[in-house]
């Protein structure tokens, strides 16, 4: 699934693709199908490194939109990497937790056609300690096993498949040490695991924005968070994984109504931050008000019982549920309700969903 979603979480459309597709082909047939064609007006388009290809770009600008895109510092030119561990010209914050720096730079890339754009783009890097932190802690043991390898060359002999890219093979003669034909020798390139080891912690931005501030690009790029959090929400909460029906038909029935499901969960989350006085779009410290779990659990644990004479007893409102309704200017409090309370109370949630 590609979800296109705005910047208070809400999602605007999506696509569904074959699992085999790769990620850099999916966004224009998305955006071709979808976004060209709604009048938004212009959109930056916020997307992580697996969206990020010239063939992209070129159509999200030609568009007369915008884009902020994540680019891998590892996989970087050399001059790229030279300019990102350069020092100089970086601003720390404070606590020396936190470093910035851009620059703006003329590129050359390849449309979808074949035929090639030239684009100024504002290249945003950043540092933080917390990144570096966590990107320390996922490779703890890759690094550990590069240490021991730097110490103990003899280990090469057991590689790890990830180590490959850091040897040096030559062709040696085990005698002589002479470099012929004959036996493959395997050494460790540790200029590229020191670079490697140096680009820890650091993030690089490319973005169409150059006006805007470098902090505004780095929070924007943040809000991708909430991409996350909807996949993870429709997988999870809303059971979207595994599919359980296999014609297309039926498949985009599920997503359909996932999507559906996601939207509300997102609109009542999006009025409760409001009714609570919070900011809705807020990268930095997102809230999602009450998670798509409780508001699931709020909505389905309340029930009501017939009784005679064509009324009902509801069950008590927990918390949860009174901030929902209250959050819609919804009264909820009354313990025995008639049909027509129950079909105007239905009315009166999902008109106020939607407005």
């Amino acid at each position: 699934m590609g979800l296109f979603v705005d910047d208070n979480g809400i999602p605007i459309s999506y696509q569904l693709f074959p699992g085999n597709d790769t990620d850099t082909t999916t966004l224009r047939p998305a955006m071709k199908k979808t976004i060209d064609n709604m009048k938004f007006g212009r959109v930056i388009i916020v997307a992580d490194g697996g969206l990020n290809s010239g063939p992209n770009i070129a159509h999200i600008l030609e568009g007369g939109n915008g884009y902020i895109v994540s680019k891998s510092t590892k996989k970087s030119d050399k001059t790229v990497k030279a300019w990102i561990l350069d020092e100089s010209k970086y601003i720390w914050n404070k606590e020396k937790t936190f470093k910035v720096k851009s620059q703006i730079r003329t590129r050359t890339i390849k449309c979808e056609n074949g035929t090639t754009m030239e684009i100024t783009e504002k290249l945003v890097c950043f540092w933080s300690r917390k990144h570096y932190e966590k990107e320390r802690h996922e490779n703890k043991r890759f690094i550990e096993y590069l240490e021991s390898v730097i110490a103990f060359p003899d280990k090469l002999k057991d590689k790890d498949k990830k180590i490959e890219k850091f040897l040096k093979k030559m062709e040696v003669d085990k005698e002589t040490g002479e470099v012929v034909n004959t036996a493959t020798h395997l050494s460790i390139d540790m200029e590229k695991i020191q670079a490697y080891l140096d680009l820890m912690g650091y993030y690089t931005i490319m973005t169409s924005e150059t006006e805007k501030p470098d902090e505004e690009i780095i929070s924007k790029y943040h809000g991708l968070s909430r991409i996350e959090d909807s996949f993870r929400i429709t997988k999870s909460d809303l059971e979207g994984r595994p599919v359980f029906v296999s014609t297309p038909e039926h498949i985009n029935a599920h997503f359909l109504v996932c999507f559906i499901a996601l939207t509300m969960i997102r609109l009542i989350q999006h009025k409760i931050l409001l009714y609570l006085g919070k900011n809705t779009n807020s990268t930095d410290s997102w809230e999602s008000g009450l998670s798509a779990e409780r508001i699931q659990s709020a909505l389905r644990d309340w029930s009501a019982d017939s009784m005679p004479g064509g009324y009902f007893r509801l069950t008590k409102p927990s918390n949860d549920l009174l901030l929902i309704f209250n959050a819609r200017n919804i009264s909820c409090d009354f313990p025995i309700a008639s049909s027509s309370q129950l079909h105007q109370l239905k009315f009166s949630f999902d008109k106020t969903i939607f407005v």
